[in-house]
């Protein structure tokens, strides 16, 4: 690699907060400290911040009420390749919380995931709620507490172009 080369990926990385050696390069080391470079980061996340909000309105409102969503933003942030796009920096976010540790986050990811894929095709999606999704998204649009979970019961929502209203929901209890 060229030194710009170098230069500019140790910058990026500094900017994201990645692990970067900056031993070889005396620029790049002074940058790594420097409250600059903080400040472009922040500037950076917040960005992102924003974005992420504007496009993903209820995953941000549910990890926002969660208290994670700044820190999930910065995981997102400094460990993917983030689109400059806006729609493909959505979509990957939102698939970088499918498989979220809390299950309605994942759900809920899913949800606005499904819904960006219902408009570009007839395919269905399936997705598995651990409580009513229908007053879930409700309280989330209007910041209303969340229903809590139904111990025994999940509910199965398809959405899809070929179904009426795009949208069709099943409670049904565990076996």
């Amino acid at each position: 690699m060229t030194t710009l080369e170098t230069q500019q990926r140790g910058l990026l990385a500094i900017i994201k907060n990645r692990p970067v050696d900056t031993k070889a390069d005396a620029w790049l080391e002074r940058i790594a400290g420097s409250r600059q470079a903080a400040m472009v980061s922040e500037i950076a996340l917040w960005w992102r911040r924003f974005q992420i909000e504007s496009q993903c309105r209820y995953t941000s409102r549910l990890l926002k009420r969660l208290g994670i969503y700044q820190l999930e933003v910065q995981k997102y942030f400094e460990s993917a390749a983030a689109s400059p796009y806006i729609e493909k920096l959505a979509t990957g976010f939102l698939r970088s919380l499918t498989s979220h540790a809390e299950p309605l986050v994942a759900s809920v990811a899913k949800f606005e995931l499904a819904c960006l894929a219902v408009n570009e095709s007839v395919k269905r999606s399936r997705i598995v709620w651990d409580r009513n999704p229908e007053t879930t998204i409700r309280a989330l649009e209007q910041l209303t507490d969340l229903p809590p979970a139904e111990i025994g019961h999940f509910y199965s929502m398809e959405l899809g172009l070929d179904i009426p209203g795009r949208v069709a929901c099943s409670r049904f209890s565990h076996p």
